[in-house]
């Protein structure tokens, strides 16, 4: 496919399956967000914070005050508890859309439930695979260049997909997605560079206009206000988010196509996900 038609396609999906994949969205940040409303640590909004500081920059006491404050949020247990139920889903949040987009993608009937269930089979490949990028991006960074982790990022950008897609375990996923985007690097570059701008683009916007909304209102409290902008933007961050793991996956199928030359009914019968080793 074409830059243009690999876009439409990625949107087509979006639209046509757009239930499920905003249900998948929300299901996979509900729990970070209701730990984040019920502990208040949503007070402790690093925006918020700064917004506030700047405003009372000439006042000390008041600057304490903030202080104490912020203090008391981010020191909350439930607050604390946030942190390791986020390293627990973690294979959802990153892993949940492209199993979503892998499935519809191929034509499978998919349910909230079967995406999430799906999902849990290969919660270890995945986690295998963030592990993998992640050690490399940090030991990337102390011992080589930047433009050199770059690049072996970049080389790794389908492995998700392929993971999913091909039921293999997380070496051969990077494999797999070093051997695809070989010769294909900027050309990848390019697609994901593009997309993050306009998915980047969608959510400001919308963002921009509910947060304007919340802000507006007359009659709220600071403490709703702050907690109405957390919801809208974790909403719309998820939701429209969920863009970029749709395109990422077109991108491997077209990958596939352009490399093995296999035709798309083939390919739709070969990367319908299902119970895979991990």
């Amino acid at each position: 496919m074409p830059l243009g038609e690999l876009l439409d396609e990625t949107f087509k999906l979006y639209r046509r399956h757009f239930s499920v994949i905003a249900g998948v969205a929300l299901a996979v940040i509900l729990p970070g967000l209701i730990i984040t409303l019920v502990s208040g640590s949503y007070r402790a909004n690093p925006f918020a914070f700064l917004q506030q500081v700047l405003q009372n920059a000439n006042n000390p006491a008041a600057l304490q005050t903030i202080q104490n404050r912020q203090n008391q949020f981010t020191s909350s247990p439930l607050y604390l508890l946030s942190f390791p139920l986020a390293i627990l889903l973690f294979p959802f949040t990153i892993g949940a859309i492209y199993y979503a987009a892998t499935a519809l993608a191929a034509g499978s009937a998919e349910t909230v439930g079967s995406i999430l269930l799906g999902t849990l089979r290969r919660y270890f490949g995945l986690f295998g695979v963030a592990l993998l990028t992640i050690l490399v991006l940090l030991g990337g960074i102390l011992i080589i260049t930047i433009p050199i982790v770059i690049w072996v990022e970049i080389r790794w950008t389908v492995a998700f997909p392929a993971l999913l897609a091909e039921r293999v375990g997380p070496v051969r996923a990077v494999s797999r997605s070093w051997s695809l985007v070989k010769g294909s690097w900027w050309r990848t570059v390019g697609i994901l560079i593009l997309v993050s701008i306009l998915v980047s683009i969608i959510q400001s916007a919308i963002g921009f206009l509910f947060v304007g909304i919340a802000a507006l209102v007359p009659g709220l409290s600071d403490d709703v206000r702050a907690a109405a902008v957390t919801v809208v933007s974790a909403l719309v961050n998820a939701i429209v988010g969920a863009i970029t793991p749709i395109a990422v996956t077109m991108l491997y199928l077209d990958l596939r196509v352009r490399k093995e030359g296999v035709d798309l009914d083939q390919l739709a019968r070969q990367t319908s996900p299902g119970t895979a080793p991990v």
